[in-house]
């Protein structure tokens, strides 16, 4: 048995309860209630920023809602029918107490309903950009830390080369001890930069684990910096021995680089969605002007700061 188009269907759908809204994804197609496997698919919904059912509230009036007798829930259908379920307060005399009870809203007229429709759909609309807008945010936030965190990563990479490189000519066959046991020495230090690992941010849960772990990563200072720091290997008195040359213990022998610089670093796949999300949120979003003009009265670059209320830009169908 075949299942046919149901000609009634919800435009929008208002949740109040679990604050959602619900609209088709094209107003204008027959919807197939029996195919339980697509029905998900003909509906879009989106969850209500507290500050945005707040203006909500404000913007349908007492008429729908007050704090005694309020709105829970209203469908409105494409053959202009609605359903709005309200629980209204009550107080019992005999408890001396009050509390609610549900029932269905019939009182409205077909344009009261419909502008209601119309202020649920603007609000879907607001909220969808907004959230286009907050995933931007979010995105460059993570970029941000990623590529910090990544590139004091390499940066600790390129030093350890470079401690290695700028020291090659030490190790050369032709380059004499300028005291004994200088070349092995060389030969030590430089084994032991090999053989630090560098902290690898992929490995930490979190990226202050991986700061706590680069930041307290040192390397030992060269044999010419012992020299100088131990003139002949003694102390200051010129009698006492020093510690042994990378004394793990000496911590006057280990040195944490200076990790102010940064490199650039950028994940392929991060900033490819966060390309898109910007495209998006810089995109005008076309809308029908009986709707655009319901968006503009809801002044929401007072709810959120990024707001652009030019985001919407009014659309007429042709041979109107």
């Amino acid at each position: 048995m075949t299942s046919t188009p149901v000609n009634r269907y919800p435009i929008v759908q208002l949740d109040l309860l679990n604050d959602t809204v619900v609209i088709p994804v094209d107003p204008t197609a027959s919807i197939d209630f029996g195919d339980e496997n697509t029905l998900a698919d003909k509906f879009r919904q989106l969850e209500i920023s507290p500050e945005l059912r707040t203006k909500l509230i404000e913007k349908i009036g007492e008429f729908w809602h007050t704090d005694v007798d309020k709105l829970e829930a209203f469908a409105y259908y494409n053959d202009g029918h609605y359903i709005a379920q309200r629980k209204r307060q009550k107080y019992d005399f005999k408890t001396e107490s009050t509390y609610y009870i549900d029932y269905q809203f019939q009182s409205a007229t077909n344009e009261q309903a419909r502008e209601l429709a119309l202020i649920v759909e603007a609000v879907f609309h607001i909220q969808q950009k907004a959230k286009v807008i907050n995933s931007v945010e979010k995105m460059e936030k993570r970029l941000k830390e990623h590529n910090f965190f990544e590139s004091k990563y390499l940066k600790r990479i390129r030093e350890k080369g470079i401690l290695l490189k700028s020291t090659d000519w030490r190790v050369l066959p032709d380059i004499e001890d300028s005291y004994e046991g200088e070349k092995d020495q060389w030969i030590a230090w430089r084994k032991k930069i090999r053989g630090i690992a560098v902290p690898d941010p992929g490995t930490y849960t979190t990226p202050l684990d991986f700061a706590k772990a680069l930041y307290s990563q040192t390397y030992p200072i060269d044999p010419k910096l012992y020299r100088q720091k131990y003139p002949d290997g003694k102390l200051e008195d010129g009698v006492t021995d020093a510690p042994a040359f990378m004394d793990e213990n000496d911590a006057d022998q280990w040195t944490k680089y200076d990790d102010d610089a940064s490199s650039d670093f950028f994940n392929d796949r991060l900033i490819s969605h966060l390309i898109m999300a910007k495209q998006r949120n810089n995109s005008k979003s076309l809308v029908r002007k009986e709707l655009y003009d319901v968006i503009q009265t809801f002044a929401i670059e007072d709810i959120y700061d990024d707001f652009d209320g030019s985001a919407f830009t009014e659309w007429t169908p042709s041979g109107e």
